[in-house]
């Protein structure tokens, strides 16, 4: 994009000595914070800030998981990376009072306190400044695949946390991506700069003072006909002194990212005849849709050929740059406008359509890349 761009790739390599999956030749930690400051895609202010069936469902998941281990409605609990305070709400619906998030964008910081009453400082992990308080349970859901600087981060946490105070992580499971239901190549955004697996998991948390008591394996929902294979790992605190276990290899991660490689490359094939043609005819389309999924199609295929009109993203961050020399504008600045529209996402494939259809009540040619019905 013209205006806040991360990066354009980075190599995936795997530790010799442990495992451990990772993204390398990225920039420093500094840059990942202002980029997701500067370009937040969760605050969704095109429903203004109001979660999905989707994210009522995660949610519940994450609740599900946590609640045996949160001992009195009373205990102090800090989500970190909270978005709209979405899961902060569904806690205090269920008694627990004592309720504080942090994350980067001013605007779920409002959001949060507007539908939910609940209070959110605008910080990042790396930033926040919450000296001289403590915490009985910290949740991070989706965050420490985006953080370069993982010691110091999990350095932070252990000192927020009481003396037994828990730790609970939700993130991708990079051992499982072929299991997952997703566009091709989807969990290698250029957000996503750490692999974990169960081991490598594990490995990480117990060399900075934690020990594991819970973890469990399953699929996350993230949009229609959408999911993500998850590692959920409840931590407990343990003081400076305790012993470090050995590490335990991680020879899952890698094998299970070939894996999904070989079954992204089959569905990609797929959607690259249809780019393909697009591009061959020459015709005006307009594209619906300027995350990862498009940033890697322009990149990887005839794409970056096709005769587009215009780009359309419901972000208001996103609106107003140029990608490739395109503009990127409003979904209501369509009206009028009579090309083809192809989605390039697959979780808000339907949901665009529907937009399309239903809202805006165009009459366009609607080009689908996935069959999702």
């Amino acid at each position: 994009m013209s205006d806040g761009n991360l990066l354009n790739g980075f190599a995936v390599v795997s530790c010799q000595d442990c495992g451990f999956c990772f993204a390398d030749e990225i920039p420093s930690q500094a840059v990942f914070d202002a980029y997701y400051e500067k370009m937040s895609k969760y605050e969704h202010q095109e429903r203004s800030g109001n979660l999905s069936e989707y994210d009522r469902a995660r949610f519940q998941q994450v609740f599900s998981i946590v609640q045996p281990f949160l001992w009195k409605p009373q205990c102090k609990i800090l989500e970190i990376g909270c978005a709209n305070g979405g899961l902060l709400a569904l806690l205090k619906q269920n008694g627990f009072t004592n309720l504080l998030g942090v994350d980067p964008s001013p605007v779920s910081a409002s959001i949060a306190r507007d539908l939910h009453d609940i209070r959110v400082l605008t910080a990042n992990l790396s930033n926040m400044h919450l000296a001289g308080h403590l915490f009985d349970f910290i949740i991070l859901v989706g965050v420490l695949e985006h953080v370069q600087d993982l010691g110091p981060a999990l350095g932070r946490l252990h000192k927020l946390l009481t003396a037994t105070g828990q730790l609970y992580i939700a993130v991708p499971d990079a051992s499982r991506y072929a299991d997952g239901e997703d566009a091709p190549f989807q969990e290698f955004s250029i957000e996503h700069i750490n692999f974990f697996g169960p081991k490598s998991l594990g490995n990480l948390l117990m060399s900075k003072g934690f020990t594991l008591q819970h973890c469990e394996q399953n699929l996350m929902p993230v949009g229609y006909r959408t999911s993500t294979p998850v590692i959920h790992a409840i931590f407990q605190k343990q003081e400076a002194d305790t012993p470090i276990p050995a590490v335990v290899r991680d020879d899952e991660t890698a094998v299970g990212l070939a894996a999904y490689i070989a079954a992204s490359q089959q569905v990609d094939t797929r959607i690259r005849s249809t780019v393909d043609a697009l591009a061959i005819s020459g015709q005006p389309i307009i594209v619906w849709g300027t995350g990862a999924h498009t940033l890697r199609l322009l990149a990887t295929s005839r794409l970056k050929e096709a005769n587009i009109a215009v780009f359309v993203d419901s972000n208001p961050r996103y609106q107003g740059k140029v990608l490739n020399g395109v503009c990127i504008i409003a979904p209501d600045a369509l009206r009028g406008r009579t090309e083809p529209i192809l989605i390039s996402s697959r979780p808000y494939q339907e949901e665009i359509a529907t937009n399309i259809r239903d809202i805006l009540k165009l009459d366009n040619q609607v080009i689908r890349l996935y069959n999702l019905t």
